[in-house]
């Protein structure tokens, strides 16, 4: 027997993958539930990277940062100022990107000439070695007998005594312009020697490489010049970004959440649910209240939340009965379920425990139904049982009722004068007045116990679905009830694991090939939670 229920047999089967894709109260959920309303650029640094919009943004995004993240800033800083001896220490990665050029500009002089010659005068030895054009087109004017001998000084600073002099008034030069950009950059009148080259080739790379990872975060999140920042607080920038990893791999959906709920014409109500912060009942709850299906959507809940009365098949009209107040009930009697009451000196209808109906006669007969209806069924002369299979105290969702199959028969022990609490309508013989419709002719056996109802069987526990995960992302970037239904979903299977193996089988679903310290540390509360 199939019990259809009331309040949602004309609801389809609820399905457990998203039914509505594209649905504007779906998306807005999910919006709601990925932090669209609670994510905020100071709280959630990620936020303002409006240049992710897809996965493989995040994953370059997730890349650079690693990148930044394997040198460190404060480090470096420090290794760079022990080679710039009692020069300024740089602030920000600009100034050390700057300090670290010149420095291997120095470097690259002093395979030409001898450090002595920062303390020499530049431009003099310059102009010296200069061709005669050019110290016309500057306004130089030299004795010969100067030229000469600051020629022959410039010549004492070169490592190679056959030097060319256009090679040795390039090799000049350049020191003129390191030993200009050391003093406006460093502020300090000291020469920028290298004591130690593979001090500042280890540095100089490391700072390239922070060059390139900064630039590609900057690209990603405007409106912030990380290059000018000073280090201590590009380096809390960097570890902010990597405690929000998280919301940097939900940038995608929500960019296109985002998207589409504005070309649905809801960008008024994401502004003003933006403002509230709203989490997902909320936002449905503003969502429903403008399109005025709010009333509608709590009438749904109501219905779910309380217990229902199951809806018959096939209605069959047993009695009118009436009753003390003006309201009539109207019996409804599914055709399997077969009434059949047995009228003794003490008759009682015997049904099973959430569905009693209790006919009983007596000197003072009187008709025993649920308080919150009283009814009292017309008998004739002599008092007969009443049947009522709808008024019941409590109802099962599949009632079943057992009774001796014999025709209804008032039997009354023969009293002077009984007194009935109901109306009594004479008439000349005793007749039933609610006809009790039986709908199989098998009632003339002498006992046959009703059929017990076919209940469905309820179909085996459903394998929950595989939740999203890309391969090789961040273990840091799933949450928590992600990793759970992860683990979950593989536990699933039906093949018996120990924790260990539960462990490898999920570090094998998130792309990695072997277990780490983190993936263990990040996995092991979602095993304890499955396995608990």
């Amino acid at each position: 027997m199939t019990v259809n229920y009331l309040n949602d047999a004309d609801n389809p089967a609820v399905d457990a993958a998203p039914s509505s894709v594209g649905d504007p109260r779906e998306d807005l959920g999910r919006y709601a539930e990925l932090g669209g309303f609670t994510l905020t650029a100071e709280a959630n640094p990620w936020y303002a990277a409006q240049a992710v919009a897809t996965s493989e943004d995040a994953r370059a995004a997730s890349t650079a940062l690693a990148e930044l993240r394997s040198h460190d800033l404060i480090a470096t800083r420090d290794s760079l100022a022990a080679l710039l001896g009692d020069a300024a220490t740089p602030a920000t990665l600009t100034e050390l990107t700057r300090l670290t050029a010149i420095l291997q500009r120095a470097h690259g002089t002093s395979t030409a000439l001898r450090r002595e010659v920062y303390d020499a005068d530049l431009d003099a030895l310059t102009a010296a070695l200069a061709p005669a054009r050019w110290r016309r087109e500057q306004g130089v004017k030299l004795p010969w007998g100067r030229r000469r001998a600051l020629r022959a000084e410039a010549k004492s600073f070169a490592l190679d005594g056959r030097v060319r002099r256009a090679e040795l008034l390039d090799a000049v030069r350049t020191a003129a312009a390191t030993h200009a950009d050391w003093t406006a950059a460093a502020g300090a009148a000291t020469r920028p020697v290298v004591t130690d080259a593979a001090g500042l080739s280890s540095v100089a790379q490391a700072v390239e490489e922070l060059g390139q990872a900064v630039r590609t975060l900057a690209a990603l999140l405007p409106g912030q010049s990380l290059d000018t920042l000073p280090l201590t607080e590009l380096a809390d920038l960097v570890d902010r970004l990597a405690a929000d990893e998280g919301t940097l791999y939900r940038l995608p959906s929500l960019r296109a959440l985002h998207t589409a709920l504005a070309d649905s014409g809801l960008g008024e109500l994401l502004a003003e649910l933006a403002e509230r912060q709203a989490d997902r009942e909320a936002a449905l709850a503003a969502y429903d209240r403008l399109n005025g299906t709010a009333t509608e959507a709590a009438a749904i809940q109501a219905l779910a939340a309380g217990p229902r009365e199951p809806e018959v098949a096939e209605p069959v009209e047993v009695a009118a009965v009436e009753v003390a107040e003006p309201v009539e009930v109207e019996a409804v009697v599914e055709p399997e379920l077969e009434v059949v009451a047995e009228v003794t000196p003490e008759p009682e209808a015997v049904v099973e425990p959430e569905l009693e109906v209790v006919a009983e006669v007596t000197p003072e007969p009187e008709a025993v139904v649920e308080p919150e209806l009283e009814v009292v069924a017309e008998v004739a002369p002599e008092p007969e049982a009443v049947v009522e299979p709808e008024v019941v105290a409590e109802v099962a969702p599949e009632p079943e009722v057992v009774a001796e199959p014999v025709e209804v028969e008032a039997v009354v022990e023969p009293e002077p004068e009984p007194a009935v609490v109901a109306d009594v309508t004479p008439e000349p013989e005793p007749a039933v007045v609610a006809e009790i419709a039986v709908a199989k002719p098998e009632l003339a056996e002498p006992e046959v116990e009703a059929e017990q109802p076919v209940v469905e069987e309820s179909k085996p526990a459903r394998r929950p679905k595989k939740p999203a995960v890309t391969a090789g992302r961040a273990v840091t970037a799933y949450e928590p009830a992600e990793l759970t239904a992860l683990v979950r979903w593989i536990d699933s299977d039906g093949t018996d694991r120990s924790e260990d193996e539960l462990l490898r089988a999920a570090v094998k679903e998130l792309g990695f090939s072997r277990v780490g310290p983190r993936l263990k540390e990040a996995l092991a509360p979602a095993i304890a939670e499955v396995r608990a």
